[in-house]
């Protein structure tokens, strides 16, 4: 139970975000967030200013906590390493998170400048894991687009139950990101 002089954006987000993976985000309401911190619901709109709002905190919540990870995984590696280790905890988060990655999907449908902030951050981190290829800025970006559709599209279709074939998915996703790698062609 939250007293609500300690209420804050902050302790609302991250409530939300473990409240939305227990009953999901599409059934996440403003009253059941409310209950859960033990307030009164017109006391979350001290902080946030509806479910648009909250939704659009989680979103930027969902890809700050991604891009903390996928740069943990990448420090001190380089080329195919830090593509596979950002690969591997890109797919690990929305695995663990699958709520708050569905926050993050529901991200373009709002202007918020945390959000816009927070995907910057991301996109930074997979230009920086590519400087070692010395391509130019344009083709880095159609990289980091390939990229991310191509983990995105992988952990959307395990998460909707496409991957029931007999073969081993996760023979199927390192040979996914095989296919990224031999696509590089590092310079030395």
């Amino acid at each position: 139970m939250t007293s609500s002089h300690r209420l804050d954006r902050t302790v609302i987000l991250n409530t939300a975000a473990l409240l939305a993976e227990e009953v999901t985000l599409d059934r996440l309401t403003l009253n059941q967030l409310a209950e859960h911190l033990g307030v009164k619901t017109p006391s979350l709109y001290h902080h946030v200013q509806g479910l648009r709002d909250l939704y659009a905190g989680l979103a930027s919540l969902g890809m700050q906590r991604l891009g903390t990870q996928i740069a943990r995984a990448a420090i001190g590696k380089a080329h195919g390493d830090a593509i596979r280790a950002i690969a591997r905890e890109y797919r690990t988060f929305a695995r663990t998170y699958p709520e708050l990655y569905k926050a993050i999907l529901k991200s373009p449908e709002m202007q918020c400048s945390a959000i816009t902030e927070a995907e910057n951050g991301i996109v930074q981190i997979l230009f920086k894991v590519l400087e070692p290829y010395h391509y130019s800025e344009e083709e880095a970006f159609h990289r980091i687009r390939g990229l991310r559709s191509l983990l995105h599209g992988f952990v959307s279709l395990e998460a909707a139950g496409f991957f029931r074939a007999p073969w081993d998915v996760e023979k199927s996703y390192e040979r996914l990101i095989a296919g990224v790698l031999d696509s590089m062609n590092p310079s030395p």
